[in-house]
């Protein structure tokens, strides 16, 4: 379900890319339509509304038919306000890239947090937190929204709307009176490292501490006594650096995150360093990204942990570890925190072969099959939920028997594969470079392989190590490394 109201924003996306204008906002090419401006602006708005209420319905009485979800009525009117919150940002914040990211980021995570305000109508009786009342509210947010929108697309269709940030002026202005780096760089690498770091490397530590100190913050405050909220919100901590590097790797890896065009700029081009140190540059950035975001989270766990008023389930879970692991407890913790940390690196760097090749097909591909994976195999979970739970009921032996033996092969094959493209990737990188990696690689391989060990049972009858020997050889980036020079220096001669 949130799969298809994701791809009805998606698909709502009324805007018209310009690259000559730094422009991404409601079309041009409409201005010249012989009809008024708020006809241009309700169309869509009145379309996505109506489509988003139509699946919403079709949800509500096909598939949630016993009364699954509280409050119909009320996310009803949610998804078709922020449908028009959403529609009104893209057209107002068309020349302000960054803000417009931020305030969608943003409007996003609000929508879960409007979305429950009913609920703590039963802990706090205010007639402000009844569903009339907040229906009320959201309409009169729609129409202030829509007089927002109209007023800004009936100025940029007069010709008005200039593309001039205050923000940003006033943060160049302290960039200048801040003291410059006056020492030569020591190599052209490190010139690039530098450059990377300025343009994106500093993009998911500024992600993960604005998380960390505007959302999970207050959250932990209000649930400090709340032993049993502190394991549920740990888990959701430790998985948010490696959701952000999903997600803010798929800017990272093309040539220029803020900008569409997956050429690389001249500017870059014709700097004297060879294809494979600006994929070297690229991949340290993304590790000095990944430590430093996982430098934040833990100095947040270790303040909330010293700070919190209850942690007796927390306690429990560590006397769990103790006691089943007493004599390697504290070396899967620091390997279990090393390999977050390296697939946060893995997240930001996995596809830079497709992102730096220049090929929108290949980097539109990429991504598609990526998130068409992921709903496939939850669309078939759901519809096959039954079956597999009779199963494991029934036969519970023989499906797990089944599920290690597919599990192992196809991860075999995987392995192959990915040794297979190493062989004819790494032909043309330099011996010191692939040494370098291979230890790099080895190491970090083994690590995976440690952890797998020491946390499988002794007594386990299917014998689950080989499962984490062929997954920690799958987890570390071998034939990239090859793949990515080739495809950016195919993209820097066009």
């Amino acid at each position: 379900m949130v799969w298809s109201f994701l791809f009805l924003f998606g698909f709502f996306n009324y805007t018209e890319i310009n690259s000559t204008r730094e422009w991404n906002g409601f079309p041009y090419r409409l201005f010249t339509l012989p009809v008024r401006t708020w006809q241009l602006v309700a169309l869509p708005m009145l379309s996505g509304v109506v489509a988003m209420e139509l699946v919403y319905v079709a949800w509500i009485k096909l598939v949630w038919t016993h009364g699954s979800i509280p409050n119909p009525e009320w996310f009803a009117a949610v998804l078709g306000a922020y449908m028009v919150f959403y529609q009104t940002a893209l057209w107002s914040l068309a020349g302000f890239r960054i803000t417009r990211l931020l305030v969608l980021c943003v409007g996003g995570t609000s929508s879960i947090a409007v979305a429950c305000l009913p609920l703590f109508y039963k802990i706090i009786p205010s007639p402000w937190l009844s569903e009339n009342r907040l229906i009320l509210i959201l309409a009169g947010m729609v129409l202030l929204a829509f007089a927002l929108a109209l007023s800004v697309v009936a100025r940029q269709r007069s010709g008005g709307g200039r593309r001039q940030s205050w923000l940003k002026m006033l943060v160049d202005r302290i960039s200048d009176v801040l003291p410059r780096r006056t020492r030569d760089f020591a190599s052209p690498a490190a010139a690039q490292f530098w450059f990377e770091w300025r343009r994106s490397g500093w993009l998911l530590p500024a992600c993960v501490a604005f998380v960390l100190v505007f959302f999970i913050a207050p959250i932990v405050w209000f649930n400090r006594t709340d032993s049993q909220y502190m394991n549920y919100l740990l888990s959701r901590i430790l998985v948010m650096p490696m959701v952000l590097a999903f997600a803010i790797g798929k800017g990272f890896i093309r040539p220029e995150f803020w900008s569409t065009n997956l050429s690389l700029p001249s500017f870059l081009a014709i700097r004297p360093l060879p294809a494979g140190e600006f994929v070297v540059c690229k991949m340290k950035v993304a590790a000095w990204s990944a430590t430093i975001a996982w430098l934040l989270v833990l100095g947040f766990i270790a303040l909330w942990i010293s700070a919190a008023g209850n942690i007796t389930k927390l306690n429990e879970m560590f006397y769990l570890l103790r006691m089943t692991c007493p004599h390697s407890w504290l070396a899967i913790i620091i390997l279990l925190i090393a390999g977050l940390m390296i697939f946060t690196w893995r997240c930001l760097v996995s596809s830079l072969w497709v992102g730096l090749s220049g090929n929108p097909l290949h980097y539109g591909g990429s991504i598609c099959l990526q998130v068409v994976a992921a709903v496939l195999l939850s669309i078939a979970c759901g519809i096959w939920a039954d079956t597999i739970d009779s199963q494991i009921k029934n036969h519970p032996e023989v499906v797990k028997s089944v599920a290690i033996s597919v599990i192992g092969w196809t991860l075999a094959v995987l392995v192959i594969l990915k040794l297979w493209f190493a062989v004819f990737s790494w032909s043309k990188i330099t011996i010191h470079r692939s040494r370098q990696y291979l230890l790099i690689w080895s190491g970090v391989t083994l690590c995976f392989v440690a952890l797998g060990v020491l946390c499988t049972p002794w007594a386990d009858p299917y014998r689950f190590e080989h499962l984490f020997v062929l997954a920690a050889l799958l987890l570390m980036p071998f034939a990239r490394l090859g793949l990515a020079p080739l495809s950016l220096a195919r993209n820097r001669h066009r």
